[in-house]
């Protein structure tokens, strides 16, 4: 099959989240099964420095008023996979992440940005003659991308069918209702049943409700968003629309993230070798000038520091672990009270708590292969990736049964290979806390959860059936 898959952020290029792992790795593994795909995503400032040499340069004209719009056919070195990049330099070409200024403001034009993004990914759904070439199917995903259904639904022309994958609902890309005509999309699309969203427009309902078929990242998730809790506002059209929804779990690259590949943490092992994960507990330790006391657990977080992780659940509940002797190391950035909380935490125990604010890839692997137990309490959790990481590596997740988080893993039974509380409270997680601590005292007990957690498939391999045989049923 050929497949145009379009995303905002592509890992190893660009990164704010899941989305770029996902789009970085679940092409490349459609691409070993023999389908032909092509990857496409804006020209963000410093971009080409990334990527193979530019095999050809399409114009396609000044369609928005603000520059032409460039189509470069170019490669991602690391993996040889085609990506088409959409160049414009007064839309992509800014200081800052891929949505929003230095100060973490989103631009005030991402309509405009992203609808000139998904009007070329529209016009290459229908037109071959540009690179001798017309995908099957044609893959958007999160809102960024949603316009392009919009657009082939307003031009009225036969076109692959639309797979939209939603990878976290609450980002529905909503704007004011005065900046539609910016868009170029015909009013007509502005009904209950169309994209209007409460008095504004949404890209991410139109992708939802002009595609063939929707995904999301898990079937628990899947079915979460059809209720008003978890469904933020899309509840409703979800509902109506169900009969093409699927939950399709994310995998994981286990080349980049598998312990006994990993040239990021200092000692490599594998399920054979599992003692020696101590050594990188020891190193972890050392690194973060913490008590290097080997026989208390570490507890872990690498997350978005922001109030759907429930990372204000763990500010309550981890002083009383740490007077039992747990430790803490800590890796991310958001919420300012968040950052502020942990950080004073770290003063209040300098030798059990190691806070770093910020992103860094290395050290991030360095966490997974050193720490215990991963918390992840979040209130909700479309797939999440981490505990995924976290499980291939031995360390067991300590998380809140939501979403993708439900659907991998497990306390108790054959599958048990982490801990699992349900209510979203200090109260919950430290009494889950507590039981992952009496269970690391039992070593037999642990060391069966490690094998099963280290023993669990997540790989792209192991899912790339599922999307093949939905991309078959559509066509």
């Amino acid at each position: 099959m050929k497949i145009l898959f379009a995303a905002s952020e592509i890992y190893p290029l660009i990164k704010t989240g899941g989305l770029a792992d996902v789009a970085g790795a679940l092409p490349i593994a459609l691409r070993k099964k023999g389908h032909d795909i092509k990857l496409i995503m804006p020209a963000y400032q410093g971009m080409l420095k990334k990527v193979a040499p530019i095999q050809k340069t399409i114009n396609l004209g000044n369609p928005f008023g603000v520059g032409d719009l460039l189509l470069l056919e170019t490669a991602i070195p690391e993996s040889n996979t085609p990506i088409l990049l959409v160049q414009c330099q007064a839309l992509y070409e800014r200081e800052g992440g891929p949505y929003g200024d230095q100060q973490g403001q989103d631009f005030h034009d991402n309509h405009l940005r992203f609808a000139a993004l998904s009007w070329v990914i529209a016009q290459l759904a229908i037109n071959k003659q540009w690179l001798d070439w017309q995908p099957d199917i044609l893959h958007l995903n999160d809102w960024q991308t949603g316009f392009a259904a919009a657009y082939l639904k307003s031009w009225s022309v036969a076109h692959p069918p639309i797979v939209t994958t939603v990878h976290n609902l609450r980002y529905n890309g909503s704007f004011d209702i005065d900046q539609f005509s910016d868009t170029q999309l015909s009013h007509e699309l502005l009904s209950m049943h169309g994209m209007e969203f409460y008095g504004r427009f949404s890209a991410l309902k139109a992708g939802l409700v002009y595609a063939d078929a929707i995904t999301t990242v898990s079937p628990t998730y899947a079915k979460e968003i059809l209720t008003p809790e978890y469904g933020d506002g899309l509840d409703g059209t979800l509902r109506a629309l169900q009969d093409k929804l699927v939950g399709i779990l994310n995998g994981v690259d286990y080349d980049q993230w598998s312990p006994d590949k990993d040239t990021l943490i200092p000692h490599s092992y594998n399920i054979a070798t599992r003692a020696e994960k101590y050594l990188n507990k020891q190193a972890l330790l050392r690194e973060n000038h913490l008590s290097e006391e080997m026989n208390f657990p570490v507890f872990g977080i690498v997350s978005r520091l922001t109030e759907q992780k429930g990372l204000d659940l763990v500010l309550e509940a981890m002083p009383a672990l740490l007077e039992q002797g747990a430790r803490l190391v800590v890796l991310g950035s958001g919420d300012k009270a968040l950052e502020t909380g942990f950080l004073a935490l770290q003063d209040a125990y300098p030798s059990q708590v190691a806070v770093r604010i910020g992103y860094f890839e290395d050290y991030s692997h360095r966490i997974q292969a050193g720490i215990d137990s991963l918390l992840i309490p979040s209130r909700f959790e479309p797939c999440g990736l981490t505990q995924l990481y976290a499980l291939k590596y031995g360390t067991l997740p300590l998380v809140r049964e939501t979403g993708g988080l439900a659907d991998t893993v497990f306390e108790g039974g054959d599958a048990d290979n982490g801990f699992v509380f349900q209510e979203a409270s200090s109260h919950a997680i430290k009494e889950a806390m507590l039981r992952c601590m009496a269970c690391f005292y039992d070593q037999p007990r642990w060391e069966q959860k490690q094998i099963n957690a280290m023993q669990t498939d997540h790989s792209w391999e192991a899912v790339t059936g599922q999307w093949e045989a939905l991309y078959q049923r559509l066509l």
